[in-house]
């Protein structure tokens, strides 16, 4: 397992609840994240708990946070190879969610102690994004873990109001943040540019009428800056879900796979 190997894997999916082909898609992507081997998966527009319990089967993950919206059916899971000890959603402090959902967990791996957190974001409004967000880093201050990891579908792009303010490039709201997107590292260090989550162009999802939105890299993973202790080597950054299938695309987002490694220390 990635455990023993010390390689920390986190996949962000967004699962597309929708009837179209539903079944049918929701076996794709059990195929798809059962291949990846996680450590931890983030899972978004979840329709179930049945679904969860089916994708959890799939992949062999023994722990799994999952709760609905306080308004719907839908909602926000977490599966996970290593024992969860804490949970939150931000519709547990409240149920003015502004049309955002997020949740966090910590885990211990390799004796250190990670909070990885889940968000589906406002898709209208920047406005209730930023809101939300705020409420998810103020939380993660309370938490005394020695490393944050973020990741799920923020629902905007790489130069909105919301990156700028978790990259630190900008403060929100008279406050600041200091997060490290794995993507824009793992192109610089490998000099390569990176690929759209949402495809408008090519996903099956998006031709069937025309539109006009561009694709962009909605989807991302990130870590806080761990300072005092050492940056995780970063190991991999891959895209999945990609493959078209009778015409079929497992979702309309397609997920991020990062992995990471923790150093011991002497």
């Amino acid at each position: 397992m990635n455990q023993s190997q010390n390689k920390f894997k986190i996949v962000t999916y967004n699962l597309w609840n929708h009837n179209s082909n539903f079944d049918k898609r929701i076996k794709m992507i059990g195929n798809i994240l059962k291949v990846e081997k996680a450590d931890v998966i983030v899972l978004q527009e979840v329709r179930s708990k049945v679904i969860v319990h089916e994708l959890q089967k799939a992949c062999d993950m023994p722990y799994v946070y999952w709760k609905k919206y306080h308004d719907c059916e839908e909602g926000l899971a977490i599966l996970s190879q290593h024992k969860i000890l804490s949970t939150w959603t931000n519709w547990d402090v409240s149920t003015d969610v502004h049309n955002s959902g997020s949740m966090c967990i910590e885990v211990m791996y390799r004796n250190k102690r990670l909070s990885i957190s889940n968000v589906h974001l406002d898709y209208k409004y920047a406005l209730n994004r930023e809101k939300e967000i705020l409420k998810l880093t103020e939380y993660i201050k309370s938490l005394k873990a020695d490393y944050n990891i973020m990741a799920g579908d923020f629902n905007t792009y790489p130069n909105s109001s919301i990156h700028g303010y978790l990259s630190g490039r900008s403060s929100l709201m008279g406050q600041s943040a200091r997060w490290i997107d794995l993507g824009e590292s793992y192109a610089s260090k490998m000099n390569v540019q990176l690929d759209v989550t949402i495809d408008f162009n090519n996903n099956p999802r998006w031709l069937k009428k025309p539109i006009l939105d561009i694709p962009g890299r909605f989807d991302w993973i990130l870590l806080e800056n761990p300072y005092p202790n050492d940056y995780p080597t970063l190991l991999e950054y891959n895209l999945i879900g990609k493959e078209i299938i009778d015409d079929i695309s497992a979702s309309d987002h397609y997920g991020i796979a990062v992995s990471l490694r923790f150093e011991d220390k002497e």
